[in-house]
């Protein structure tokens, strides 16, 4: 309709309408136009306030909204024109006055437009992945029921795979199936292992696999002198010193607690550390002279709706970590990063409460605190575990327990026994992301379905097909998160490679190990290089699934042995590069274990091993670094020692009581313990 006609019609229906109507829509015409430019400038003003020079931030639903209401605000004057239709409306328009007001609006609304066409053009969204980038995650089924002694067959056979694909567990200059030069572990880190252990039963992380997964770092080929620590904060519940009856394990009163302990029994560097206790301490980084521990704050990000947070502490042998920056050395007042070895491991399950569905990404809720005014909880939704794993670094490894698992959209975090449907499923990777909706389409979605539920699944739905899912949504800004941050992760199933695997590889008979007369079936399968294909029940000595039993599938047998010592040669693979830990006597960790009695009045013993010999010195410092005595300063060989401090300095002088701490540096390692002397 041209300008003329349009004249023309508003003419007509005025002449045909009567005042009373002409005087009420004059009354609203004129309510609409101010209110509606009102609305629109603050509603702009909040936009620019609230976005800034953050472009990636519209598009958040608050941002999106305020878009919509400036758009259609700044269009009022148009809408109000055409509604009016009368004469005297728009003779108002052609004013000077009302021409300004839809210039403005015009301007306003073609700004609007510009300024979101400028967002998309300048990087405010994630970059794309490069093209040639591939996840990987290595995957095993049928994992053996019952664990064996300290091992776990499953998480065996997982290294094992990964091995083969080029992802190595240990560090070494020795290469073989599970170690070389890009291992993930060396031999002096200091290694935490974040557990869910904020829900009892089979709402935690499978402890069977905690004491297998352990077990392993233990067995490093060049021996172990590091440290693990397994840790978790539980948010609003209790850990109970990670001791409580119902946990998720074959045995369930096996706590993580029992682990450590088991393995503290044997000499290892073990120990726990609950981040719940620390979540109200807002505390600073050791490298701004704060020794305490508790948890760095970040300010206020309106695009996550919360703060940042990651924890600091000390562990029980005196190492001080900061999640961020590494171990801290009190002496140097330096960080080394490369010394810390995150290893991430959740359960995959429902998340009905929330957030659909929980697996690698959602399980670092376990690891920022949800008070000091941080609003993290609410804040996963747009993305603020991927804002932390893009300041504290991906997780070397995340290994997902899909064990027992919870597949019951209308249920969890909390899984009961009864509840609890099991799987046999362990996943790797060190893409978090693609580990996330990889499995929640291969495992947690498969188990709905088998266990009788249909789609349209509830709200908050699981589906990861559908990006406004609630694990969607949450899983796609945290992808956004980090890679803003540098890292490259995908949510694309095309970009993902993933290596299947048996988690029960090697046992035969099903017993849950790998012995004797595992390896009796084994020989018996063995076809030799360039044999094939494997006979009726051979499957179970077929590791790398090419269809034949040869040297390579030996190399992982050996490595999943359970019995004491080696398996009986094979004379037709000979000898190997993979040594089994188990055939040579358990290793002794260098730790700092204690000092007792401590508090000390006026004597204390200190007692401390050594796991690899060379130069070894164990000195007492004051709080401000100074040496006051020097107890030990010689080469030792491996073996258990004590020695004594009287609370006397070298010269011989009583010291005041207070706070002093204890050095014990040997080779690859560098611990510290806090010693209170009182009168």
């Amino acid at each position: 309709m041209n300008p003329d006609q349009h004249s023309r019609d508003g003419a007509r229906h005025h002449s045909e309408r009567p005042r009373s109507c002409d005087r009420r829509l004059g009354f609203w015409s004129r309510w609409f136009l101010a209110n509606t430019l009102i609305s629109g400038t603050l509603a702009l003003g909040w936009l620019i306030l609230r976005s800034g020079p953050r472009p990636s931030r519209l598009a958040y639903p608050c941002q999106q909204a305020a878009i919509s209401a400036a758009t259609l605000a700044f269009g009022g004057p148009l809408v109000a024109a055409v509604i009016a239709a009368r004469s005297r409306i728009l003779g108002w328009a052609r004013t000077p006055v009302g021409l300004g007001v839809a210039a403005v609006g015009l301007l306003l609304t073609a700004g609007t437009g510009g300024y979101l066409l400028w967002a998309g053009e300048s990087g405010g969204s994630a970059p794309d992945a490069p093209p040639d980038y591939r996840a990987e995650l290595f995957h095993v089924t049928d994992c053996p029921r019952d664990p064996t002694a300290d091992r776990f067959v499953g998480v065996d056979n997982l290294f094992a795979l990964m091995g083969r694909g080029g992802l190595k567990l240990y560090e070494s200059t020795t290469e073989s199936l599970v170690s070389g030069p890009d291992g993930l572990i060396a031999t002096n880190d200091v290694v935490v292992i974040k557990i869910n252990y904020q829900w009892d039963q089979r709402g935690g992380t499978n402890t069977d696999l905690l004491r297998g997964l352990i077990r392993r770092i233990l067995d490093h080929p060049d021996v172990f002198s590091g440290e693990i620590v397994v840790c978790e904060n539980a948010q609003f519940n209790p850990i109970q010193n990670f001791d409580r009856p119902q946990n998720n394990a074959q045995d369930h009163s096996l706590s993580p607690h029992d682990v450590v302990v088991a393995f503290q029994g044997a000499g290892h560097n073990v120990s726990h550390y609950d981040w719940t206790s620390i979540r109200y301490n807002l505390v600073t980084e050791y490298s701004d002279g704060n020794m305490a521990d508790g948890y760095i704050r970040y300010p206020y990000d309106s695009s996550i709706q919360g703060r940042v947070s990651y924890p600091k502490f000390r562990t029980d042998a005196g190492t001080y970590v900061s999640l961020k920056y590494g171990i801290w050395d009190f002496f140097t007042g330096t960080y080394n990063r490369d010394r810390l070895v995150f290893v991430n491991v959740p359960v995959l399950k429902s998340h009905h409460a929330t957030y659909g569905a929980t697996a690698a990404v959602k399980h670092y809720m376990g690891v920022v605190t949800d008070e000091l005014n941080t609003n993290s909880h609410d804040a996963i939704r747009y993305g603020i575990l991927g804002a932390l794993l893009g300041e504290i670094q991906l997780a070397d490894l995340n290994v997902l327990d899909a064990i027992w698992i919870n597949a019951n959209p209308y249920d969890g975090p909390w899984t009961s026994y009864a509840a609890a449907t099991r799987r046999d499923e362990l996943v790797a990777s060190v893409d978090p992301v693609a580990l996330d909706i990889w499995a929640v389409k291969n495992i947690l979605i498969p188990a709905f379905l088998a266990n009788g539920y249909t789609p349209p699944w509830p709200y908050p739905s699981a589906d990861p097909d559908l990006p406004s899912s609630a694990f969607r949504q949450y899983l796609d800004n945290s992808m956004t998160k980090i890679q803003l941050a540098g890292y490259q992760v995908t949510n694309s199933y095309d970009e993902i490679d993933v290596t299947a695997g048996i988690g029960g590889a090697g046992d035969f008979d099903g017993d849950s190990d790998v012995d004797a007369s595992d390896f009796t079936q084994f020989a018996a399968c063995f076809t030799g290089p360039g044999g094939g294909p494997i006979g009726p029940g051979c499957t179970a000595g077929d590791f790398d699934g090419d269809d034949d039993v040869d040297c390579d599938d030996w190399e992982s047998f050996r490595y999943v042995w359970t019995d004491p010592g080696d398996p009986s040669a094979l004379e037709q693979c000979g000898a190997t590069d993979v040594e089994h830990p188990a055939s040579s006597p358990p290793s002794l960790a260098t730790s700092l274990t204690r000092a007792f009695p401590n508090p000390m009045s006026p004597r204390t013993r200190i007692e401390f091993a050594i796991g690899m010999p060379g130069r070894v010195s164990l000195r007492i410092v004051d709080v401000t670094g100074h040496v006051v005595r020097t107890l030990v300063d010689d080469t030792l060989g491996v073996g258990r020692y004590d020695a004594v401090w009287d609370g006397r300095t070298d010269s011989g002088e009583r010291v005041a009581s207070g706070v002093f701490f204890c050095q014990l540096r040997a080779p690859s390692f560098n611990g510290v313990k806090k010693i209170v002397l009182v009168d």
